[in-house]
């Protein structure tokens, strides 16, 4: 993942001039991209001084530049490059900058450089990988920012939710405004003012009562949008002023004055104080009250929020960073390392493995495991033949032989992109499949063996010997019973055993994957694996 730039998909063939004008030209971002990415390799450091150093402390474009090419060392000097009709002598090769956070491309003849993929990139698989800088900042997913906002909330903090973009920004706030109980607050008219938004300061704090209101009486949230302007002097210029603090009080901005109703009276107006079906307003408000959020929005990043958001208007300790992480996680690997990879994913991290191998190798591997294989193209033809019940049960019973043997369910996706919350179902595949976690134990005499990838018990210590009593905690659970018919008890009982797990394999790739499943899977309790040979 590119951490200065983003960027697109490859292709092939030929540079196009609009892929060579991001090169030497382009738009005001690529520049400043390029800007950025030249800094960064002039400040490379010198030559290495022996072949140890070049090959442990060198980048990729540094290998190349003290490498084979003459005309690179002239470049580094500052001579100039050869001129463009030079291009299709060379291929792109993409490195990173020095604090390994970003990608950088550069071409081998030209010596053009970007931070954008160019259109005819040729990943060879042998490019370093990008590390996340920000791994420990607290961060969620899309899919999982409802629980991660009102984790937040009840413990007293009003969310300030990065978005790390523009593009991000733009899909959070379409995401957060799609429910028609939440409310949009834009602060531009209180950071750039009347002449520039052509709205009258009182006005607006009349409209954020309204909206905050509105907000509070449906259980929704104030999405309070921050953009790229910043944050209001919440405190000095609004929430204190004797003209508006009856209107929009400090006390609003604050999540623990709204564990139950007590000062909202004074911010609702006796039009709001209507009587909702046989209940009072404050009945009707103590019941949506519960459900009421307030987040701030920008597009900013971890790196640079606090200066941008100018935090210090913020209504000090009641509010956290929250980065919203437009790409879930991934990495690849080979074959080789496959079992030592998942079992690191699944035991270490507590994810789902969703494995893309368009050459299906994979899928052939878990056919010779102690495994159970779904296949979903069967079970969507199953559907259209013979209905949605019987396609369930073709799951179901799969999904019942690998709880029963504590095997690995393989959910085989093949090139198709189902949608799976058709096929969620107490009583044939519950949702709760989903839920992968690992629970520690103390005691070394509870602890459990597991043996080969299907993940059976076996006798005596061994390699992958974890102090976990379950990975996917399905063991003496009440659903089972919904699951479980009578034909497949044992002696009456629902019996689950350890070592069942979930896999997903897919042919996509890891971009498809969050594209096209990402509303069928709960991708941000996944590990995206792209296996390369």
């Amino acid at each position: 993942m590119a951490y200065c730039k983003s960027v697109g998909g490859g292709g092939g063939g030929g540079a196009s001039e609009e892929s060579f004008a991001k090169g030497i030209g382009g738009s005001k971002e690529d520049h400043i991209a390029e800007k950025v990415a030249g800094e960064v390799l002039r400040s490379a450091g010198s030559q290495p001084s022996d072949e140890a150093g070049k090959e442990s402390n060198t980048t990729l474009f540094e290998k190349w530049i003290y490498g084979t090419s003459a005309a690179a060392k002239e470049a580094l000097k500052g001579k100039a490059a050869p001129p463009a009709g030079e291009y299709s002598k060379g291929r792109w090769i993409r490195t990173l900058n020095n604090q390994g956070t970003c990608y950088l491309y550069i071409h081998t003849s030209t010596y053009q450089m970007q931070g954008t993929r160019p259109e005819d990139f040729v990943d060879d698989g042998k490019q370093e990988e990008a590390e996340d800088p920000y791994e420990n900042f607290p961060s969620c997913y899309k899919d999982d920012m409802d629980d991660a906002i009102a984790k937040l909330w009840k413990s007293g903090k009003v969310p300030l939710l990065l978005c790390c973009g523009d593009q991000g920004y733009d899909e959070v706030k379409k995401l957060l405004t799609s429910s028609p109980k939440n409310q949009l607050l834009d602060v531009a008219p209180f950071v750039k003012g009347v002449i520039a938004t052509k709205i009258k300061f009182a006005d607006h704090v009349e409209t954020a009562r309204k909206l905050a209101v509105q907000a509070m009486k449906a259980g929704g949230i104030l999405v309070i949008d921050l953009s790229t302007i910043g944050s209001p002097n919440w405190k000095e210029k609004i929430c204190q002023v004797e003209e508006y603090k009856k209107s929009f009080p400090i006390w609003v901005l604050d999540p623990n004055a709204h564990k139950e109703v007590d000062k909202h009276g004074q911010i609702f107006r006796k039009e709001e104080k209507k009587d909702v079906g046989d209940k009072d307003w404050d009945e009707a408000l103590a019941e949506s009250l519960p459900s009421f959020r307030i987040v701030y929005l920008c597009a900013f990043g971890p790196d640079n929020y606090e200066k941008n958001v100018q935090s210090e208007m913020l209504p000090q300790g009641k509010w956290s960073a929250l980065r919203v992480k437009q790409e879930f996680d991934s990495k690849s690997i080979n074959l080789k390392s496959l079992i030592d990879t998942l079992d690191s994913i699944i035991h270490e991290k507590g994810k789902i493995p969703v494995i893309s191998d368009p050459t299906e190798n994979t899928d052939t591997f878990f056919a010779f495991q102690n495994s159970n294989i779904i296949e979903m193209k069967s079970v969507i033809v199953a559907k259209s033949s013979q209905g949605l019940e019987s396609a369930l049960e073709k799951m179901r019973q799969k999904l019942v032989a690998a709880l029963k043997s504590g095997n690995t369910l393989v959910l085989r996706l093949s090139n198709s992109t189902p949608d799976l919350e058709a096929y969620k179902s107490d009583e044939f595949f519950p949702s709760i499949l989903f839920d992968c976690h690992v629970e520690e134990v103390e005691e070394q005499a509870e602890e459990q063996v597991y043996g080969g990838f299907g993940g059976k018990a076996s006798e005596g210590p061994g390699k992958n010997r974890l102090k976990t009593k379950a990975v996917f905690d399905v063991c003496g659970k009440e659903w089972l019973n919904k699951l479980f018919r009578e034909q497949d008890k044992e002696s009456g009982i629902a019996v689950s055993r350890d070592g069942f797990k979930i896999i997903v394999t897919t042919n996509l790739s890891p971009a498809e994957i969050s594209s096209k499943l990402s509303s069928s899977l709960p991708l941000s309790k996944c590990m995206i694996l792209e296996v390369k040979e």
